[in-house]
C-alpha cells in the first residue's frame, strides 16, 4: 500500500480548499447584498415623519445675511431631516491651525543635537 502524499497531491488539496473558500465568500457576498436590499427597500417605503420647524437662530458670523440662513437651513431640513446647523464661516477661514499642526509634526521627525 502506497500512502506517500506528493506534491501534486497537495496542490490539488489546496485547489480544493481554495475554491471552498471562493463558494463561500460569494455566497456570504450575497446574503450581505440580499440585507442591503431588504433594508433600502424598507427605508424607501416608509413615511418620514415631517420636522417640526426650528426658531430661527441668531447669525453666528457677521454679514452673513438672515435669507441666506434661513436657505441653507431649509435646504439642510430639505435633504437630511431635522438637523441644526451649529456653525457658518467664511471658506478661507480655518486652515491655519491644520497648517501650523502638520508643521510641528513634521519638525518633530528633525534629528536633535546632542542633549
Amino acid at each position: 500500500m502506497n500512502t506517500s502524499y506528493t506534491a501534486m497531491d497537495a496542490i490539488g488539496d489546496i485547489l480544493v480548499i481554495y475554491s471552498i473558500v471562493i463558494v463561500v465568500s460569494m455566497l456570504v457576498a450575497l446574503v450581505i447584498r440580499g440585507i442591503v436590499w431588504t433594508l433600502s427597500r424598507q427605508a424607501a417605503t416608509e413615511v418620514k415623519p415631517v420636522a417640526k420647524p426650528i426658531p430661527a437662530a441668531q447669525p453666528v458670523l457677521v454679514g452673513i445675511p438672515h435669507e441666506h440662513l434661513a436657505v441653507i437651513s431649509a435646504a439642510v431640513a430639505a435633504m437630511l431631516g431635522s438637523h441644526r446647523i451649529v456653525r457658518i464661516e467664511a471658506p478661507n477661514r480655518g486652515y491655519s491651525w491644520t497648517a501650523e499642526a502638520r508643521s510641528v509634526h513634521h519638525t518633530s521627525h528633525v534629528p536633535r543635537g546632542s542633549h
